[in-house]
């Protein structure tokens, strides 16, 4: 089976495991997520923190080779390639160091493509939404549009880029935040056909439930992105309807009003939150494969954890283990073998999300276990 045809396993891959200008003076002088992974403690006998990548490799992403390592691990237990977190704001690019070692290194035989993570930054880790590191704002000014679209052209004309129906693809984590989103998406379509493309293949990331559905009539695909889509879902087991429908009104509500409410809520609830993972994996396998007539890509998740920045405010997915992940992934993989050759994705919750939690890199408690377990259920259902 070739890799076309087979269940084709994408990573989201987190590029802020290297030193940056605006971290130094945001966090510190030599800031990367690696130090707030080094400071996590346990929350409770038995807590897995902190998380220690294999051999202690605190690695550098501003290193070509470093990269080079994360394509041929990759690659080695079967993942058909990363999805780079894109940071884009009207024209300021932040983090871009990784992704552009890549673009520049043909002999990196490995698919891509790039979700932009189109939402302000602000110092939420602390509680302080309202204050704002650096805003998105999406003036919706061609002139702009264009500038963007002169940085993603390079990836999407670049032939390892991941396509659908012959269309580079560009996954955009919050949709309903873009004014005249279908204005852009018609520029950009019309300058690429002018490079030579079919077109680009444009998905909305789910995480919730969409505040402003109308939004996906400008996009061709949605993705699941687990293991917060399920949780989020009206119908997840012990969520009631009056606090999801709460919940929809308010995330349409103003950012900056919603930034605080975040910081009102951070100084209210001190302690953890928890899931079981069993629960949500079933959840995931249940989800439909159609949202408002799109098709539904799957999403899946190895763990999730965020301790390392949210200390005792952390979401914790209870049970999470190299065996559990095969056992629900391997049947995830079996279902979705089974779609149009199209939809034949799975998009994973992540490849280095190590502040999260969120990672199939190897660790010094678990080694290879999570990898191999990824490549034995795609080569069981693929």
């Amino acid at each position: 089976m070739d890799d076309e045809t087979r269940v084709r396993a994408v990573a989201f891959y987190f590029p802020q495991f290297h030193v940056i200008n605006e971290n130094n003076e945001w966090w510190g002088e030599g800031f990367t997520d690696w130090v707030n992974v080094k400071k996590a403690r346990p929350l409770f006998d038995g807590h897995y923190q902190p998380r220690i990548p294999l051999g202690r490799r605190y690695y550098d992403q501003s290193k070509r080779d470093v990269v080079a390592w994360q394509v041929e691990l990759a690659r080695t237990y079967g993942l058909y390639g990363f999805c780079h977190y894109h940071y884009w704001f009207d024209g300021k690019q932040l983090l871009e160091t990784p992704t552009n070692i890549f673009l520049e290194s043909k002999d990196l035989d490995f698919k891509f493509c790039l979700a932009w993570a189109n939402e302000t930054w602000s110092r939420r880790w602390n509680g302080k939404d309202h204050h704002i590191l650096i805003r998105q704002t999406h003036t919706p000014d061609k002139n702009r549009w264009l500038a963007h679209f002169r940085y993603l052209i390079k990836a999407w004309s670049d032939e390892r880029a991941i396509r659908i129906d012959g269309r580079p693809v560009f996954l955009i984590y919050r949709p309903h935040h873009i004014e005249k989103i279908q204005q852009m998406f018609d520029f950009w379509q019309e300058l690429a056909v002018r490079e030579g493309l079919k077109g680009i293949y444009f998905v909305a990331i789910k995480q919730y439930e969409f505040p402003a559905p109308d939004v996906l009539k400008s996009f061709d695909a949605v993705v699941n992105f687990q293991p917060f889509e399920a949780v989020y879902s009206p119908d997840f087991p012990l969520k009631k309807v009056a606090q999801q429908r709460l919940m929809q009104r308010f995330r349409i509500l103003p950012e900056k009003v919603l930034d605080f409410f975040r910081a009102m809520r951070y100084f209210m609830f001190r302690f953890p939150s928890f899931y079981d993972y069993e629960m949500v994996w079933e959840h995931i396998l249940r989800e439909g494969t159609v949202e408002n007539g799109l098709p539904a890509i799957s999403g899946a998740f190895a763990d999730w954890d965020n301790t390392s920045r949210y200390g005792r405010r952390a979401t914790v997915f209870a049970g999470a283990s190299p065996d559990r992940f095969e056992f629900w992934f391997r049947r995830l993989v079996d279902r979705v073998s089974k779609r149009p050759e199209s939809e034949r994705f799975i998009f994973i919750n992540a490849w280095n999300e190590w502040a999260e939690g969120a990672y199939l890199e190897p660790d010094e408690r678990y080694g290879l276990r999570y990898l191999e377990a990824l490549k034995m259920s795609l080569e069981a259902g693929g």
